[in-house]
Parts: C-alpha cells; sequence; structure tokens
C-alpha cells in the first residue's frame, strides 16, 4: 500500500511541476520583449502627439538600452528635432552637432547641419548661424538643405541675404521654388526705396518735445500719454520752483525724471519697430 502511495504522490508531484512550468511559460509568451523597434515606436508617437518632453525621455532611454544599435543616429536626431519643436533649442543645438560629430557618415548629419543653424538663430547668434549655413552651402552643394542654407542666410543683413539668393538662382537654375525665389529677389529693389524713420531724430524730438517722436513713429496713443505725464511733471517742477518750495521741485523733478528718459528711449524704440513693420 506505501509504495503505491508513494507512486501517486510522485506523480502528482511530477504533473504540479509539469502545469506550472506551462504557466510560466504562457505568462512569458503574453509578455511584451522590449525591443529597438518598439521603444523608438514609443518615442516617435510621443512626438507626432507633440509631447516633446516625453519623446526626448524614450528617445534617450532608447541610446541607453540600445547604445550600440544601427538606429542610434536616428534617435540622436529625434532628440534634437523633440527639443526644437519643444522650444529647448539650446538642447536641440547640443543634439544635432553631436549627430555631426559623431555620425558624420549619417544620413541624417547633414539634416542634423541645417536644424543646428536653426536652433542657432533662434537662440539670437546670427554670426553663428551664418557661418553654418554658409559651410554646408558650400560644403554640400548638392545635397538637398543646400538651397535651403542659402535661402536662410542673415535674414537681418539685407546684402546677404540677397547674395544668397542670388547664389540659389545660380546653383539651382531647376529647383522647384525657383519662381517664389525670383519674386523674393524683385522685393530686395522695393526694399531701398521704403520709406524709413530715424530713431535719432525720433529720440531728439521726445527730448526737446515729449511725446513728439513717438507722433513721428506714427504711435500717436503712446506719444499723447508720454506728453500728459510728462507735462504733469513739468508743470509740477515748475509750480514748486516759483513758489520757492525747492524740495518739492526736487522731488516733482526726481520721479519724473525716468518717465522723461523712458520717453526718448520709447521713441527711438517706437521708430525702429515701424521700420520692421515696414520691411
Amino acid at each position: 500500500m506505501r509504495p503505491l502511495c508513494k507512486t501517486l504522490l510522485s506523480g502528482f508531484l511530477f504533473s504540479l511541476a509539469v502545469f506550472s512550468s506551462c504557466l510560466e511559460t504562457a505568462a512569458a509568451e503574453k509578455g511584451i520583449l522590449l525591443t529597438e523597434e518598439i521603444q523608438l515606436k514609443i518615442a516617435d508617437v510621443f512626438l507626432e502627439e507633440g509631447e516633446y518632453y516625453r519623446a526626448v525621455t524614450e528617445y534617450k532611454k532608447f541610446l541607453i538600452l540600445f547604445p550600440d544599435s544601427e538606429r542610434a543616429d536616428y534617435a540622436l536626431f529625434q532628440t534634437g528635432r523633440a527639443y526644437y519643436d519643444g522650444g529647448g533649442c539650446a538642447s536641440s543645438e547640443q543634439s544635432f552637432r553631436s549627430v555631426r560629430e559623431k555620425y558624420p557618415g549619417s544620413p541624417y548629419a547633414l539634416k542634423a547641419y541645417y536644424f543646428e543653424g536653426l536652433s542657432e538663430w533662434k537662440l539670437d547668434k546670427p554670426e553663428q548661424a551664418k557661418t553654418l549655413f554658409e559651410d554646408l552651402a558650400e560644403a554640400f552643394p548638392d545635397s538637398e538643405y543646400a538651397p535651403l542654407a542659402l535661402a536662410a542666410l542673415d535674414r537681418e543683413d539685407i546684402g546677404a541675404a540677397k547674395k544668397g539668393l542670388e547664389q540659389f538662382c545660380l546653383r539651382y537654375p531647376a529647383h522647384p521654388q525657383m519662381e517664389k525665389v525670383r519674386e523674393a529677389l524683385l522685393l530686395f529693389d522695393h526694399y531701398e526705396k521704403l520709406p524709413r524713420k530715424s530713431p535719432f531724430l525720433a529720440a531728439v524730438m521726445s527730448a526737446l518735445l515729449p511725446g513728439s517722436g513717438y507722433f513721428y513713429a506714427e504711435h500717436y496713443s503712446d506719444g499723447l500719454t508720454a506728453f500728459l505725464i510728462n507735462a504733469l511733471f513739468i508743470a509740477g517742477s515748475l509750480t514748486a520752483v516759483h513758489q520757492e518750495n525747492y524740495a518739492g521741485a526736487g522731488i516733482a523733478g526726481g520721479i519724473g525724471l525716468p518717465f522723461y528718459v523712458g520717453n526718448i528711449y520709447g521713441s527711438a524704440n517706437a521708430a525702429q519697430k515701424w521700420n520692421l513693420s515696414v520691411r
């Protein structure tokens, strides 16, 4: 009887072990194995949906988990794009530069070159952006980004911008955007004839008569406000002097002085804004 019980118990334990093994195998089959493709897909979805910083996290996770992946250049470039689209241009600049330096033969290297220039531009570094665009256009004239670099050259410098578009026409006569480039070139001649306001003259006018520089720059409400405020303080100071209340005159003049200086500076700035709006 005992041998029979031992046999049955052994059989039961063996069956239980087999059943447990089957359960573990089924559970493993239902799990998700994190692969390069899946990790990149997660990051790409976040980027497409505008979740830029979550996308950055997922791309960086990819670079940590799969540092030797053949798609590491793509993940690093997309990290830059996520930063760029999310407004973090300082970080995007570093990411795009890393793509160029670490993966010079990558299909994303030239694109990173161009976007690094755009990042520099957004960071208010026009000279660095100009250098990058010029280098890209000269070193890789046959790339799809060379025409874009020429078109982006120094928008603040009219002469440089015109020169860039002229080079565009010479190098890429069959480019699909050629018609728009030619139209833009025609506008440069018109630009030279546009009316302008002198910031220096606006400042001098407001120094002599507060608010008049604003009127010159066609900022009429600002001019009227500046005139009334300064007139109030000037009148108060003169009245105090007439009453021999020199302390009161000094206080009124001291309080009014920043408004007077601000009126001069603001008039010059208003003239610059007027020129910019015309341009």
